[in-house]
C-alpha cells in the first residue's frame, strides 16, 4: 500500500513537472491549464459637459426584437451618469431639462453559440483527441448626440458598437463511462487556478461574462453586457467614468518576472523589464513580449495625472498593440484590446482639439486686433463718404478682421454716424463668424 502511494506521488510529480514543460515550451497566453489576468482601471474624461444640473434620456430601437434592451439602457445610462456626477439627476422631456440626450439602438444581435472543433491539450507524445469549442457571439451599436437645450449647441455625439466574442470549451456530458477521474484530470487537480476578479463599474455591480472564462454567458448575461458596455461608451463622453477591465497576460519564459512586477500595479518597473530584456528570437514569440509592452503602457496611460502623458502612453500601446498582431496575427488574444485603446484614443483626440481651439482663441485674444481691422470708425467713414450701401456690406463681408464695437453705446454711435440696421447687422454677422 505504501509503495502504492508512492507511485502514484511520483506519477504526479513526474506529471505536473510534464505539463509545466508543455506549456512553457513557447509564449502563450497559457491555455485552459495556466490563464493568466490582470485588472487594470480604465479612466477617461469626459468630451463634453452638461451644463446645468437635470438631463432627460430617450432611448428608441426601430426594428431591435428585443423591446427591453431599450429600456434597460436608459436606466443603464441614467444611473452611470448620476453615480458619476452627483450634481446632476434625471427628468423626463417635459420637465425642461438642461439637456437631451438622444440614443437610438440601430443593430442588435445574439446568435445561438456556433460550435467548432480544435486540437486538444497533448499529454506527452500521445496525439489528443479533438476538443469541441463553443464560440459565443453578440453586437450592439447605438448613435447617440446629447444637447444643450439653453444654449442650443451640441455637447457630444458618436456612433458606439459594442461586441462580444469569446470560446469556451464544451463539457462532455455525465455518462458512467467518464465519470470516472482520468490520469489528466488527476493531474490538472493539482495545478492551483488563479482566482477571477469581477470587472465592474459603479453602475453596473452585476459584472461582465468574462468574469468566469470557463463558463459561457447565458443570453441574459450576455444581453445584459452588451448593454452595460454600450452605456458606459456612451456615458464615458459627458462624465468622468472608471471601469475595471480584465485583460490577458502572456506568459513563458522572459515574461513572469514582468507579469509579477505587474500583480503589484509596478508599471514603471514591469515597462523596463520588458524593454531591457533581449528581444526573443522569433517574430510570433517576441509578439508576446510586445503586446506586454502594450499592457503597460495602457496601465501607465489610465493612472496619468496629467492629459500629455495620459495621451503619450496610450499611443505607445495602441502602437504595440499593432505591431504585436502584425507578428502574429493568428493570435485572436491580440485583437481585444484594440476596440478599447481606441476609445480611450478619441477622447483624448477630441479633448486636444477642443485645448487646441481654446489655446488659440486665447493667444488672438491677447494679440490683440491687427493694426488693418476693420472698425467702427472705418465703416462711419464710408457711409460719410456715401459709398453705395453694397460696397460697405461686401467690404465687411471679406474683411480679413475686424475689430467692431457692438456694445450699447457702440451701436448708438454708428446710428449717430447714419450707419443703418442692415449694415449693423452685417456688421454683428461678422463679428460672430469670426
Amino acid at each position: 500500500m505504501q509503495k502504492a502511494r508512492l507511485g502514484i506521488l511520483v506519477l504526479l510529480i513526474l506529471g505536473t513537472a510534464t505539463i509545466s514543460r508543455v506549456t512553457a515550451r513557447a509564449q502563450s497566453f497559457g491555455g485552459a491549464f495556466h490563464p493568466k489576468k490582470i485588472v487594470l482601471v480604465r479612466k477617461l474624461p469626459p468630451v463634453g459637459h452638461i451644463d446645468g444640473s437635470t438631463f432627460a434620456i430617450n432611448v428608441t430601437a426601430p426594428g431591435i426584437p428585443y423591446p427591453d434592451v431599450a429600456v434597460n439602457l436608459k436606466s443603464t445610462i441614467e444611473s452611470i451618469i448620476v453615480s458619476n456626477d452627483p450634481r446632476l439627476r434625471t427628468v423626463g422631456p417635459t420637465e425642461h431639462p438642461d439637456a437631451i440626450i438622444n440614443c437610438q439602438i440601430t443593430s442588435y444581435t445574439q446568435p445561438p453559440p456556433k460550435i467548432t472543433t480544435q486540437q486538444g491539450f497533448s499529454f506527452g507524445k500521445k496525439p489528443a483527441a479533438n476538443q469541441q469549442m463553443s464560440q459565443v457571439t453578440g453586437m450592439m451599436a447605438a448613435n447617440f448626440n446629447a444637447q444643450d437645450v439653453r444654449g442650443r449647441r451640441s455637447i457630444a455625439a458618436n456612433t458606439v458598437t459594442t461586441k462580444y466574442d469569446q470560446e469556451f470549451t464544451v463539457q462532455p456530458p455525465a455518462t458512467a463511462a467518464n465519470t470516472k477521474p482520468s490520469l489528466a484530470s488527476i493531474l490538472t487537480s493539482k495545478i492551483p487556478t488563479m482566482p477571477q476578479t469581477s470587472q465592474t463599474t459603479g453602475a453596473n455591480p452585476g459584472g461582465k461574462p468574462s468574469d468566469q472564462p470557463d463558463q459561457p454567458p447565458t443570453p441574459v448575461e450576455l444581453k445584459n453586457w452588451l448593454i452595460q458596455s454600450t452605456a458606459i461608451d456612451i456615458a464615458s463622453l459627458l462624465v468622468n467614468t472608471s471601469e475595471q477591465v480584465t485583460v490577458n497576460l502572456a506568459v513563458g519564459p522572459g515574461l513572469d518576472d514582468a507579469n509579477k512586477l505587474m500583480d503589484q500595479k509596478l508599471w514603471t518597473r514591469a515597462l523596463e523589464q520588458l524593454e531591457s530584456m533581449t528581444p526573443f528570437p522569433q517574430p510570433d514569440a517576441d509578439a508576446y513580449r510586445i503586446y506586454e509592452l502594450g499592457v503597460v503602457n495602457e496601465a501607465l496611460g489610465y493612472q496619468a495625472e496629467n492629459f500629455t502623458s495620459a495621451r503619450k502612453y496610450l499611443q505607445e500601446a495602441s502602437i504595440d498593440y499593432g505591431k504585436a498582431i502584425d507578428a502574429k496575427p493568428s493570435e485572436k488574444y491580440f485583437l481585444q484590446p484594440q476596440t478599447r485603446i481606441d476609445t480611450a484614443l478619441a477622447h483624448y483626440k477630441t479633448l486636444g482639439d477642443q485645448v487646441a481651439a481654446s489655446q488659440q482663441k486665447a493667444a488672438a485674444v491677447a494679440a490683440g486686433p491687427p493694426p488693418d481691422a476693420l472698425s467702427n470708425a472705418d465703416v462711419i467713414a464710408m457711409v460719410g463718404a456715401k459709398l453705395d450701401q453694397a460696397n460697405i456690406l461686401d467690404t465687411i463681408k471679406t474683411a480679413s478682421a475686424v475689430n467692431f464695437d457692438l456694445s450699447a453705446k457702440g451701436q448708438i454711435d454708428l446710428a449717430k454716424g447714419n450707419v443703418n440696421g442692415q449694415i449693423i447687422a452685417a456688421m454683428k454677422l461678422k463679428a460672430r463668424g469670426q
